[in-house]
């Protein structure tokens, strides 16, 4: 399969079997008994930051370190790095680590993701990203399983919304996603998964995540986000991501620092 060409034509691709359920065994792990435990709301400056973010409204983001969480920082180099450069064709491809979010739906609780962008909620000039995905365990669209809208990355950048009401953030001024793209003749993918494969997408292209309606099940899963390019700081209203609280830049600074390494 030629993923390059499938990621610039349709904004995503799902890779099967990326790695084995032992390879992930270690993280899987780590990640229970964190977030047992962990209880932490405060965002350091000068390290990459892991945020623990259960859908489900009024919920606060819990944060961590990769100090904390040693084998997920080993799994995105041995794994997470290798298939990106296998999915963009380039062995020397630029990859600036951006943010590492673990999503966390609890069976039958208000937990929709509205149909949004990443790049639309970060300030960042040219905002040239990609995002891996990937659950911990299998999950299908019962469970809430990641669906885009084909091809949508081409439509440019979109209104931002808070993500549980889709209400637009003070001052957005852009279009927004359409609240049904199918109904736009977009074709909408939903991407059931193992728990070996993972999900690349463009920033630009539109995705939502339903409600967990499987009982007895928790969808758990992994997103790193890498910059494509270098970057400056470019702030607007609604752009509002964890990382930002890391920042002491003002317009047009170059985006760089502790927090965000080139891998």
């Amino acid at each position: 399969m030629n993923y390059k060409k499938e990621l610039k034509d349709n904004g995503v691709v799902l890779v099967k079997n990326a790695w084995t359920q032992s390879d992930l065994s270690e993280v899987s792990k780590d990640y229970d008994n964190l977030d047992k435990t962990l209880t932490n709301k405060e965002i350091v400056k000068d390290k990459p930051i892991i945020v623990f973010w259960k859908h489900v409204v009024g919920e606060q983001k819990r944060i961590c370190t990769f100090d904390e969480f040693p084998s997920l920082w080993k799994f995105i180099h041995n794994h997470i790095i290798p298939n990106v450069k296998k999915i963009l064709g380039e062995e020397k491809a630029y990859l600036q680590l951006l943010e590492t979010i673990i999503f966390n739906k609890p069976y039958e609780v208000s937990n929709t993701l509205h149909w949004h962008q990443d790049v639309a909620y970060f300030p960042l000039k040219p905002n040239n990203q990609i995002a891996v995905w990937f659950p911990l365990e299998a999950v299908d669209k019962e469970a809430g399983a990641l669906n885009y809208a084909i091809g949508s990355h081409k439509e440019g950048i979109k209104g931002s919304t808070d993500l549980h009401t889709r209400t637009p953030f003070k001052n957005e001024n852009r279009d927004l996603i359409p609240q049904d793209p199918a109904k736009e003749g977009y074709e909408v993918r939903c991407m059931e998964m193992n728990n070996t494969d993972l999900v690349c997408h463009n920033g630009y292209t539109w995705h939502y995540s339903g409600p967990n309606k499987k009982k007895n099940y928790v969808r758990k899963g992994i997103s790193v986000r890498f910059m494509t390019e270098k970057a400056v700081f470019d702030p607007r209203p609604g752009q509002g991501a964890a990382f930002t609280k890391q920042l002491d830049l003002k317009a047009g600074d170059k985006f760089e620092g502790p927090p965000f390494p080139e891998l």
